[in-house]
């Protein structure tokens, strides 16, 4: 493929729109989209789609079904995650409200109020806008979110009693009163939903560790209570709308829609959002190797496609489960066998690849190379035994599970060269893994790589530096350092094609330029590309061109070569 056929076909590939259903306003589907180039709030009005924000949002939250409103943040410093809050309603408009210039993790809203966890550099906060005026209201653990609200109380979960491997919800009321609450102490326990006095619960306190379930909170009474919800199937995630009587139910990596306990047949892969609008059933939906699509179900289960997208020819799809200490789940495409094969490490970590399209993955597969995609323990998706595995551990068996990966991976036949690739976590992944498992790799390509764990934890804001205490169990400088792959730049055999962002404030520049200077002094092979005024998150076509791009010549020119 020349370099004009695979700058198009990059392109083509990176435009092809992502959606997903947040829910409804006013009986008018209300979705993101990237249609028009850049991730965006749309409804669907009179079987049209209707753009509402002017330009890139970062977060959002559940639309209330009954309001005409929908509240949202904007990063307003060229990537660097400082947000503004703005309000888009249904004609179309869009107005910005006073709100702090700090990092918004969360939002949540009613018709009086929206509230939101914003973090600067000495603490996380909850705010309160009400009638156009802010408040800071109470400060609260740093990793940290509000789920919704009522006229009463504020809901939300997260890391509160210092236990990094549970997680607890709260109820704080608007004088600032927090009460933190868990059914099982060490379970891990989501607030997602408030109708009346019942606050509605994911968690897994009944099957500790194994998979998750819906529950109810009486705010009165202080009792549980598991909500029943008839279905023939036994996910390891569960997600149930109280208001639609609607279940998106996931287990390996695939999930299926349940009205009111009758499955509704979609095809094989992902269901991302859902909603009931009057007696049809919508729903966003994509697979690893089928673009997202939105469909309606009919109340006979009929479904037809409202918002379409590409056809595109991505070759034969394989889900694996490997053995090491446990079991490693992952995803397998290929193009061309034997051939020169990715092992592509999402990030996050608590995150996972499951069977939906994919920004990152896709081009790569269009490219004619296999793609395998590691669930390695840290994952979500399995359980939270096994996404709580790589706190205290990060860099250790995660790392063993992706090499465990790359030998399946030559030992199968599929790869005659084997490289590994990831963004965020999984470019740190990438560093670690040419440093300390050196003669696995034939290359390695890292996006928005940690090279650095202590230089990092210094240059964090509150979130980033609580997201690491819990990763690595506490403030432990002496395993992030030993984790670090800049200590281990030395060992690199391979080359590298290291791609960054400018103003990236989640994993900051500074010590992948270390790295790079490590790199340098030691005579290894690499590229460095540097691309200004982007930071971490991906908000537009061009962003995902800007990053890919490099990456993409790089492998021309590795098996050019």
């Amino acid at each position: 493929m020349e370099y004009a056929e695979l700058v198009k076909l990059l392109e083509e590939t990176v435009k092809i729109p992502i959606y997903g259903v947040l829910g409804k306003l006013r009986n008018n589907l209300i979705y993101l989209a990237t249609s028009e180039g850049e991730i965006s709030i749309y409804a669907l009005v009179n079987g049209k789609s209707v753009k509402l924000t002017k330009s890139p949002i970062a977060v959002t939250t559940r639309p209330k079904s009954n309001l005409d409103f929908i509240p949202f943040a904007r990063d307003v410093e060229k990537g660097k995650e400082i947000h503004a809050v703005y309000i888009a309603n249904l004609k179309g408009e869009e107005f910005q409200i006073e709100s702090p210039r700090v990092r918004i993790s969360s939002l949540a809203y009613d018709s009086k109020r929206i509230v939101l966890t914003g973090s600067s550099q000495s603490e996380t906060s909850i705010y309160v806008i009400e009638n156009g005026k802010l408040s800071k209201l109470t400060t609260i653990p740093p990793f940290s979110f509000v789920t919704d609200i009522n006229e009463k109380c504020i809901i939300g979960s997260g890391v509160l009693k210092g236990n990094p491997r549970s997680q607890e919800f709260f109820i704080i009321n608007f004088s600032g009163e927090m009460q933190v609450l868990t059914p099982k102490e060490g379970s891990v326990t989501n607030a997602y939903y408030l109708m009346g006095n019942k606050v509605y619960l994911i968690s897994d306190y009944e099957t500790l560790g194994e998979s998750y379930w819906v529950y109810t909170y009486d705010i009165e009474s202080k009792e549980y209570k598991r909500v029943e919800i008839p279905i023939e199937f036994k996910p390891v995630e569960i997600y149930y709308d109280p208001e639609d009587s609607l279940v998106i139910a996931k287990r390996d990596g695939e999930s299926r829609l349940f009205d009111n306990g009758k499955e509704i047949k979609t095809p094989r892969g992902t269901i991302s959002g859902a909603t009931r609008i009057c007696d049809e059933i919508y729903f966003s939906h994509s697979s690893l190797v089928s673009p997202y699509k939105i469909y309606k179900a009919n109340r006979e289960g009929k479904t037809e496609i409202v918002v379409d997208n590409r056809k595109v020819d991505m070759g034969e799809l394989d889900y694996v489960k490997l053995k090491t200490d446990v079991d490693v789940p992952a995803w397998v495409i290929k193009r061309k066998v034997p051939g020169s094969t990715i092992i592509y490490v999402h990030g996050g970590p608590w995150s996972e690849v499951d069977n939906s399209w994919d920004l990152l993955i896709a081009p790569l597969v269009l490219a004619g190379y296999n793609v395998i995609a590691p669930n390695y323990r840290g994952s979500t998706g399995y359980g939270s035994r096994f996404m709580l595995m790589n706190i205290g551990d990060p860099g250790g068996g995660d790392l063993r599970d992706v090499v465990k990966v790359r030998d399946y991976a030559v030992e199968s036949g599929i790869a005659n060269k084997v490289g590994i690739m990831g963004y965020s976590y999984g470019g740190y992944m990438t560093l670690l893994a040419v440093g300390k498992e050196a003669s696995k790799w034939d290359f390695g390509i890292a996006g928005a790589a940690v090279a650095d764990w202590v230089e990092m934890y210094d240059l964090s804001d509150s979130l980033f530096r609580g997201f690491m205490e819990i990763l690595f169990n506490g403030k432990n400088i002496e395993l992030m350092r030993e984790r670090s792959p800049i200590t281990y730049a030395s060992n690199v055999k391979v080359p590298l094609c290291i791609i960054h962002s400018q103003n990236d404030t989640r994993t900051p520049l500074s010590p992948v330029m270390r790295y790079v200077q490590e790199l340098h002094k030691n005579g290894k092979t690499y590229e460095f590309h540097v691309i200004p005024n982007l930071g971490h998150a991906i908000y537009k076509v061009e962003d995902a061109i800007d990053l890919l791009l490099p990456a993409l010549i790089f492998l021309k020119k590795l098996n050019r070569g």
